[in-house]
């Protein structure tokens, strides 16, 4: 149980930066998500499209290092401290049942049932199941409710990284703002590319500014 309700945000990069890499460069792929891949046909000679370079000569790239976002962005840090603070919270109240269980099961196990009649100690037992049953669905819901947590915030995360890009390219005007993460499948050559200061300074006083107009007014 220690391992599955305080998972640490473990993995967390990896999905985020595929949901932000999928929003941002979109699918080269029918409407409907579905690939369209051309059907061999011995009798015809396959055709290759002409590359289309001139759209890509004047592109306007840029990029962010999603590690960084992960570490210095402040929504980050409060949402997964929030995170394992309910985790930690469910785990000490399923290690409290689990103890409150433990001790009533040795006391049933105490019971000298020598002259317990059959339906004493089938009650007995029933009690027994009844309690290994109420802990294993203490545990299961504990289970959801920190994976439906954690899918809420990678939600709100992503979202909110979604939209402060689509205001700061309203200005900045990139063709495209490519995710990079250490150890995936973008290299960039040209440092000059890298937008990762002002993004995160950008989501930084976005989220400041949302926590400030959600904070109740202080009496003077």
């Amino acid at each position: 149980m220690h391992t599955k309700l305080t998972p640490l945000l473990i993995g967390w990069n990896v999905l985020l930066t595929a949901l932000v890499a999928w929003a941002l460069l979109g699918r080269s792929s029918k409407g409907d998500g579905s690939t369209s891949l051309p059907v061999a046909d011995s009798s015809t000679a396959a055709v290759t499209a002409p590359r289309d370079t001139a759209a890509l000569a004047n592109a306007r790239i840029a990029c962010f290092y999603m590690d960084s976002v992960q570490q210095r962005y402040e929504l980050v840090k409060e949402r997964g401290d929030a995170f394992r603070s309910e985790g930690k919270r469910l785990e000490g109240n399923l290690q409290s049942e689990l103890a409150k269980a433990q001790g009533r099961y040795e006391e049933l196990m105490r019971k000298d049932h020598t002259y317990s009649t059959q339906a004493e100690v089938k009650a007995d037992e029933q009690e027994v199941q009844a309690l290994m049953a109420r802990i294993q669905d203490m545990q299961a819901r504990g289970e959801r409710q920190m994976a439906e947590l954690e899918m809420r915030m990678l939600e709100e995360i992503s979202t909110e990284i979604m939209d402060f890009l689509k205001e700061y390219n309203a200005t900045a005007r990139h063709d495209y703002i490519f995710s990079v993460q250490s150890g995936g499948q973008i290299w960039v050559g040209n440092p000059a590319l890298d937008i990762t200061p002002q993004v995160i300074e950008g989501l930084n006083a976005r989220h400041r500014a949302a926590r400030n107009a959600a904070a109740p007014a202080t009496k003077p």
